[in-house]
Protein backbone atom coordinates (compact mmCIF):
# COMPACT_ATOMS: atom_id res chain seq x y z
CA UNK A 1 0.00 0.00 0.00
CA UNK A 2 1.32 3.46 -0.82
CA UNK A 3 1.25 5.60 1.96
CA UNK A 4 2.32 9.66 2.43
CA UNK A 5 5.77 7.98 5.04
CA UNK A 6 6.85 5.53 2.12
CA UNK A 7 6.76 8.47 -0.25
CA UNK A 8 8.78 10.67 1.44
CA UNK A 9 11.18 7.80 2.42
CA UNK A 10 11.47 7.25 -0.88
CA UNK A 11 12.30 10.90 -1.56
CA UNK A 12 14.51 11.44 0.65
CA UNK A 13 16.85 8.24 0.49
CA UNK A 14 17.09 8.80 -3.23
CA UNK A 15 18.60 12.54 -2.43
CA UNK A 16 21.68 12.34 0.25
CA UNK A 17 22.51 15.59 0.39
CA UNK A 18 18.84 15.99 1.88
CA UNK A 19 19.22 12.73 3.89
CA UNK A 20 22.27 13.90 5.72
CA UNK A 21 20.51 17.36 6.15
CA UNK A 22 17.06 15.60 7.84
CA UNK A 23 19.75 13.41 9.50
CA UNK A 24 21.59 16.31 11.24
CA UNK A 25 17.87 18.27 11.95
CA UNK A 26 19.36 21.14 10.11
CA UNK A 27 15.55 21.24 8.02
CA UNK A 28 12.76 23.02 8.60
CA UNK A 29 9.81 20.24 8.38
CA UNK A 30 7.35 22.49 7.22
CA UNK A 31 9.56 24.00 4.49
CA UNK A 32 10.45 20.49 3.63
CA UNK A 33 6.72 19.09 3.49
CA UNK A 34 5.31 22.24 1.03
CA UNK A 35 8.51 21.51 -1.39
CA UNK A 36 7.92 17.87 -1.34
CA UNK A 37 4.17 18.15 -1.47
CA UNK A 38 3.72 18.25 -5.50
CA UNK A 39 5.85 14.81 -5.64
CA UNK A 40 3.47 13.40 -2.80
CA UNK A 41 0.49 14.50 -4.41
CA UNK A 42 1.73 13.02 -7.98
CA UNK A 43 2.14 9.96 -6.78
CA UNK A 44 -0.60 9.44 -3.69
CA UNK A 45 -2.71 10.74 -6.70
CA UNK A 46 -5.11 12.80 -4.22
CA UNK A 47 -4.31 16.07 -2.33
CA UNK A 48 -2.33 15.89 0.64
CA UNK A 49 -2.01 18.54 3.59
CA UNK A 50 1.23 19.63 5.18
CA UNK A 51 0.70 18.52 8.45
CA UNK A 52 0.08 14.89 7.14
CA UNK A 53 3.81 15.13 5.13
CA UNK A 54 5.46 17.01 8.18
CA UNK A 55 4.26 13.68 10.43
CA UNK A 56 6.28 11.54 7.91
CA UNK A 57 9.05 14.18 7.70
CA UNK A 58 9.49 13.75 11.86
CA UNK A 59 9.52 10.29 11.75
CA UNK A 60 12.15 9.54 8.89
CA UNK A 61 14.74 12.20 10.71
CA UNK A 62 14.73 10.04 13.73
CA UNK A 63 15.37 6.89 11.56
CA UNK A 64 18.32 9.22 9.45
CA UNK A 65 19.51 10.28 12.58
CA UNK A 66 20.35 6.77 13.74
CA UNK A 67 21.71 5.62 10.67
CA UNK A 68 23.68 8.45 10.55
CA UNK A 69 24.49 8.19 14.43
CA UNK A 70 28.31 7.73 15.47
CA UNK A 71 28.93 4.05 16.98
CA UNK A 72 29.42 4.47 20.55
CA UNK A 73 33.01 3.05 20.34
CA UNK A 74 34.22 4.19 17.08
CA UNK A 75 37.73 4.75 17.31
CA UNK A 76 41.06 3.80 15.19
CA UNK A 77 44.69 3.24 15.75
CA UNK A 78 46.00 5.00 13.28
CA UNK A 79 45.93 6.96 10.21
CA UNK A 80 48.13 6.78 7.25
CA UNK A 81 48.34 8.75 4.03
CA UNK A 82 49.76 7.95 0.61
CA UNK A 83 49.91 10.74 -2.43
CA UNK A 84 50.88 10.22 -5.97
CA UNK A 85 49.09 7.48 -6.65
CA UNK A 86 46.76 6.07 -9.69
CA UNK A 87 44.48 3.71 -10.24
CA UNK A 88 43.85 1.08 -13.36
CA UNK A 89 40.49 -0.98 -13.39
CA UNK A 90 40.38 -4.07 -15.84
CA UNK A 91 37.84 -6.74 -16.78
CA UNK A 92 38.21 -10.14 -14.98
CA UNK A 93 40.28 -12.24 -16.86
CA UNK A 94 41.97 -15.99 -17.48
CA UNK A 95 44.96 -14.18 -17.70
CA UNK A 96 44.59 -11.82 -14.71
CA UNK A 97 46.14 -14.45 -12.50
CA UNK A 98 49.39 -14.57 -14.17
CA UNK A 99 49.82 -11.05 -14.19
CA UNK A 100 49.03 -10.32 -10.83
CA UNK A 101 51.83 -12.71 -9.37
CA UNK A 102 54.25 -10.86 -11.85
CA UNK A 103 52.89 -7.87 -10.39
CA UNK A 104 53.66 -8.63 -7.04
CA UNK A 105 57.37 -10.00 -7.65
CA UNK A 106 57.97 -5.81 -8.76
CA UNK A 107 61.46 -5.00 -6.54
CA UNK A 108 60.04 -1.19 -6.08
CA UNK A 109 57.26 -2.87 -3.34
CA UNK A 110 60.06 -4.03 -1.48
CA UNK A 111 61.80 -0.03 -1.37
CA UNK A 112 58.27 1.96 -0.68
CA UNK A 113 56.63 1.45 -3.65
CA UNK A 114 52.77 1.03 -3.09
CA UNK A 115 49.86 -1.02 -4.09
CA UNK A 116 46.57 -2.59 -3.30
CA UNK A 117 44.35 -4.71 -5.86
CA UNK A 118 41.02 -5.47 -5.50
CA UNK A 119 39.73 -8.66 -7.10
CA UNK A 120 35.97 -8.40 -7.82
CA UNK A 121 33.63 -11.52 -9.46
CA UNK A 122 34.11 -9.40 -12.98
CA UNK A 123 36.58 -6.71 -12.31
CA UNK A 124 39.89 -5.93 -10.31
CA UNK A 125 41.35 -2.88 -9.62
CA UNK A 126 44.50 -1.57 -9.15
CA UNK A 127 45.68 1.01 -6.68
CA UNK A 128 49.70 1.87 -7.12
CA UNK A 129 52.00 4.46 -6.85
CA UNK A 130 52.70 6.78 -10.20
CA UNK A 131 56.06 5.15 -10.75
CA UNK A 132 54.62 2.27 -11.61
CA UNK A 133 53.13 3.04 -14.45
CA UNK A 134 54.76 2.48 -17.17
CA UNK A 135 56.11 -1.60 -15.38
CA UNK A 136 52.33 -1.62 -14.60
CA UNK A 137 50.51 -1.03 -18.53
CA UNK A 138 52.96 -3.07 -19.54
CA UNK A 139 52.13 -5.95 -17.58
CA UNK A 140 48.37 -5.30 -18.21
CA UNK A 141 48.58 -5.11 -21.64
CA UNK A 142 46.13 -6.58 -23.51
CA UNK A 143 43.37 -6.48 -20.54
CA UNK A 144 40.30 -4.52 -21.35
CA UNK A 145 40.97 -1.34 -18.69
CA UNK A 146 37.20 -0.06 -17.79
CA UNK A 147 38.63 3.29 -15.84
CA UNK A 148 41.92 5.39 -15.60
CA UNK A 149 42.58 7.82 -13.15
CA UNK A 150 45.81 9.80 -12.26
CA UNK A 151 46.55 11.97 -9.06
CA UNK A 152 44.65 10.33 -6.58
CA UNK A 153 45.60 10.11 -3.06
CA UNK A 154 44.70 7.07 -0.28
CA UNK A 155 44.10 7.07 3.64
CA UNK A 156 44.33 3.91 5.06
CA UNK A 157 42.72 3.66 8.72
CA UNK A 158 43.87 0.77 11.10
CA UNK A 159 41.34 -0.19 13.60
CA UNK A 160 40.51 -2.78 16.26
CA UNK A 161 39.66 -5.90 15.01
CA UNK A 162 36.42 -5.30 17.27
CA UNK A 163 35.60 -2.57 15.14
CA UNK A 164 34.96 -4.89 12.52
CA UNK A 165 31.64 -6.09 14.63
CA UNK A 166 30.53 -2.91 14.69
CA UNK A 167 27.55 -2.35 13.11
CA UNK A 168 27.60 1.13 10.39
CA UNK A 169 31.61 1.68 11.24
CA UNK A 170 32.20 1.87 7.65
CA UNK A 171 28.99 3.63 6.69
CA UNK A 172 29.78 6.08 9.27
CA UNK A 173 32.96 7.27 8.22
CA UNK A 174 32.10 7.03 4.20
CA UNK A 175 29.08 9.54 4.47
CA UNK A 176 31.39 12.06 6.94
CA UNK A 177 33.31 12.37 4.20
CA UNK A 178 30.25 12.53 1.80
CA UNK A 179 28.80 15.43 4.09
CA UNK A 180 32.24 17.21 3.72
CA UNK A 181 31.88 17.02 0.22
CA UNK A 182 34.39 14.70 -0.46
CA UNK A 183 34.62 12.75 -3.13
CA UNK A 184 35.46 9.32 -2.38
CA UNK A 185 36.91 7.45 -5.60
CA UNK A 186 37.59 3.67 -4.20
CA UNK A 187 37.02 1.90 -1.28
CA UNK A 188 39.30 -0.93 0.01
CA UNK A 189 38.56 -2.97 2.74
CA UNK A 190 40.39 -6.04 4.74
CA UNK A 191 39.73 -7.02 8.59
CA UNK A 192 41.42 -4.44 10.02
CA UNK A 193 42.12 -1.46 7.78
CA UNK A 194 40.00 0.83 5.41
CA UNK A 195 41.79 2.49 2.30
CA UNK A 196 39.78 5.10 0.80
CA UNK A 197 40.81 6.95 -2.39
CA UNK A 198 39.95 10.63 -2.74
CA UNK A 199 41.35 12.89 -4.83
CA UNK A 200 44.57 14.70 -4.30
CA UNK A 201 43.58 18.08 -3.97
CA UNK A 202 41.11 16.57 -1.20
CA UNK A 203 44.02 14.84 0.65
CA UNK A 204 44.25 17.21 3.61
CA UNK A 205 40.85 17.95 3.98
CA UNK A 206 40.00 14.24 3.79
CA UNK A 207 42.80 13.52 6.67
CA UNK A 208 41.49 16.35 8.86
CA UNK A 209 37.61 15.10 9.28
CA UNK A 210 38.87 11.48 9.67
CA UNK A 211 41.44 12.71 12.11
CA UNK A 212 38.80 14.81 14.33
CA UNK A 213 35.86 12.14 13.76
CA UNK A 214 38.51 9.03 15.03
CA UNK A 215 40.09 10.60 17.05
CA UNK A 216 38.80 14.20 18.39
CA UNK A 217 37.57 12.08 22.26
CA UNK A 218 41.02 11.60 23.17
CA UNK A 219 42.27 15.07 23.08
Amino acid sequence: MVTIARIVEKIVRDNPSLELMLSKDLISYSKLARYLKKEVKHELRKEVRDSAIIVAIKRLQEKAAKSYEMPKDLSARSLTTYSNLMEIGVVGSSALPEKIQEIYSFPELTEGAMLNISEGVNQTVFVFSEELEEKMKEVLAGEKVLVELKRISQISISFEKEMFETPGFLVYVLKELAWNGINVVEVISTYTELNVMVNGKDLTRAYDVLQKLLFSSET
